[in-house]
């Protein structure tokens, strides 16, 4: 996975008020980001609409609303604490806290609930909650490791496409199950999903699951709000209207379950957002016969389309149940879904050449200073670096382009005697090399 840069902030400023609203606040009750908190609304807002209504796409298909969001994040990031401030409406549904208020005087009528949020389960024991009744769940990790060790990809890949489920076990016998919902939301720590993707990546990829899915690596580096001046009540936030609409989803759904077949609302594109999605699906063609850089992430950018009309309808039915699809929600769709573009191809795609400069500049500045803290001598020999220096950098042109640019940096004075050259410490800089090995300090990366 690439080395992490600062990558442009998540384009909040193209959610509807309620939204916004909401995702401020947990940003500020959560001390997080947006990088963190967005895409987990955004499957929760998907998981609240896919039991109610589909999307018919502008080439006729019927599909799911259903989103799949893939956070990476720092151990302490709040993944567990996000998500739990974004669930709260389906934690009712569960519990059957969402009973339908019928006439005034009358006790509410109680609705069908089942189990609704899974976080640990394999295929089978989801598709036995199917059977008893459910037509919709939602896979809310906040530990994606739990579940990488056995992932499915074609099982998710096929919940994604809303395919028919069909199996055939000694036991149970056959099983067809048409029109289920999936939505994901999947959050893990950087270090786990390095170590299951240097094992699995290319088949992650390769199998269609990652470019199906909202991709976002946040980081403490983009937290552009970390000291949210907001005042969060926590009471004031469960009764948010975030979560209130997500109530009213649900209690649609449950009055649904009543009936014997499967029926869902469907949404379709008003010819102003028509066009606006075939543009934009005639730019990612020009990107990708253009702009060579973009081929790397190929699989991601032909799922863009189908990932754009899927935004598009869960905006505009939790926030306007309308069954139009209106030209606001589509470019904010687009938006978004350049966004996660640009993060799909910072995190999969190959490393730029000055990502790759600015890793090389790190690493011989770690290595310089810890020779320094270690001998006290702040000169050092090109010649050393290139037989004992990192391994990456024991190349004279990889090396001299470190060294070019810490001189420029104002961090290293460098002084050539005859062929030779040799390196040191600037001596307005040396001072801070304890501080800089003991993070004391922050560094450019």
């Amino acid at each position: 996975m690439n080395y992490l840069i600062q990558n442009s902030p998540y384009p909040v400023h193209v959610l509807p008020a309620m939204l916004r609203d909401f995702a401020d606040r947990v940003v500020a009750a959560t001390q997080s980001s947006y990088e963190m908190v967005v895409p987990v609304m955004l499957a929760g807002m998907s998981a609240a609409v896919q039991g109610v209504a589909d999307v018919k796409t502008p080439y006729g298909e019927i599909m799911p609303t259903s989103l799949f969001s893939f956070v990476i994040a720092k151990s302490g990031d709040r993944k567990s604490s996000i998500l739990k401030k974004v669930m709260k409406g389906f934690e009712d549904f569960e519990r059957g806290n969402i009973s339908e208020h019928v006439f005034p005087g009358w006790e509410n009528q109680e609705l069908i609930h089942h189990q609704f949020l899974i976080e640990d389960a394999t295929s089978k024991g989801v598709i036995e909650i199917f059977k008893e009744g459910a037509s919709s769940l939602f896979y809310a990790l906040d530990e994606a490791a739990l579940i990488f060790n056995k992932l499915d990809m074609p099982y998710f890949c096929k919940r994604f496409d809303g395919s028919a489920i069909n199996e055939v076990s000694r036991t149970q016998g056959a099983t067809r199950l048409l029109d289920r919902r999936v939505a994901l939301c999947m959050l893990t720590q950087d270090v786990t999903f390095e170590r299951f993707f240097s094992k699995k990546g290319d088949l992650l990829v390769e199998s269609g699951l990652m470019p199906r899915m909202l991709i976002s690596q946040a980081s403490a580096q983009i937290r552009i709000n970390r000291w949210n001046p907001i005042s969060v009540n926590e009471e004031h936030l469960e009764g948010h209207a975030f979560h209130q609409r997500v109530r009213d989803l649900m209690r649609k759904y449950a009055k649904e379950l009543e009936n014997t077949e499967i029926s869902r609302e469907i949404v379709c594109f008003e010819q102003g957002s028509y066009e606006l999605w075939e543009q934009y699906v005639q730019n990612v063609d020009f990107v990708l016969s253009h702009h060579g850089e973009w081929e790397e992430i190929r699989a991601f950018m032909r799922r863009s389309g189908e990932l754009v009309i899927r935004i598009a309808a869960v905006l505009q039915y939790f926030t306007d149940p309308v069954n139009k699809i209106q030209p606001w929600a589509v470019q904010s769709s687009i938006e978004m879904v350049r966004w996660h573009l640009h993060e799909a191809k910072r995190i999969f795609g190959e490393e730029a050449l000055e990502v790759k400069i600015k890793k090389d500049v790190d690493l011989l500045l770690k290595y310089i200073l810890g020779r320094y803290q270690r001998t006290g001598d702040k000169y050092i020999n090109k010649g050393e670096l290139l037989r004992y220096g990192p391994k990456s950098l024991r190349k004279s042109d990889v090396l001299d382009i470190a060294i070019r640019n810490l001189f420029s940096m104002g961090k290293l004075q460098i002084l050539k005697y005859g062929r030779k050259e040799v390196i040191y410490i600037n001596e307005n800089y040396h001072g801070g090399a304890e501080n800089y090995l003991n993070n004391k300090i922050e560094v450019n990366w």
